[in-house]
């Protein structure tokens, strides 16, 4: 069976498409179908991208929170609510340009990007900025595993953007703020 990941000519509509149809649901008015539809577009990206984490940290003052996860985890390593501090993380390594959105093994370059401890423990991590219509930053959209992740490529993090679009749609609505149209991929 092939998954939206197989690459063909048509895999960013179709991948667009698929994500359109699990955010169509979310009524402006009703912030608990979003919420639904968030946790949806979440667990396709993370059984697509075969990640065992994919979660949305919003950036609060000096923190990152945890908003939404999804996990292959019955006991997930992070919960919604749960902070760290932005200097810490690889999503603040992202968003200034220190790190790439997607590294495979984070585990093998923890010591050379300046990363805490702990992080010896993951393998693969892939993170793309959320942010609205007007620019504004909200979080991240990042997925990662503890194994390594040599299938992920830039063809995922082109994918993983356009979630995050789809998601600070979402969070937007949740939010109400002015919602701009999905964008059409390239």
């Amino acid at each position: 069976m092939k998954t939206i990941l197989e690459s063909g000519p048509d895999a960013a509509a179709d991948w667009a498409m698929h994500l359109a149809t699990v955010t169509a649901n979310a009524d402006l008015r009703d912030c608990d179908m979003i919420e639904v539809s968030i946790g949806s577009l979440l667990r396709v990206v993370r059984e697509q991208l075969k990640l065992e984490v994919v979660f949305i940290g919003e950036f609060v003052g000096a923190s990152r929170v945890f908003r939404h996860i999804s996990s292959s985890s019955d006991d997930p390593v992070i919960k919604p609510g749960e902070c760290h501090g932005l200097d810490e993380t690889i999503c603040q390594r992202i968003v200034d340009g220190r790190m790439p959105s997607l590294t495979p093994d984070v585990a093998r370059v923890r010591a050379e990007h300046g990363l805490p401890l702990y992080y010896d423990a993951l393998g693969g991590h892939i993170g793309v900025p959320v942010r609205f219509s007007d620019g504004t930053l909200y979080g991240m959209l990042c997925g990662f595993s503890f194994e390594a992740c040599p299938h992920l490529d830039e063809r995922d993090v082109r994918r993983l953007e356009m979630a995050a679009n789809a998601t600070a749609r979402l969070i937007a609505q949740a939010e109400g703020r002015n919602v701009e149209p999905l964008a059409a991929p390239h």
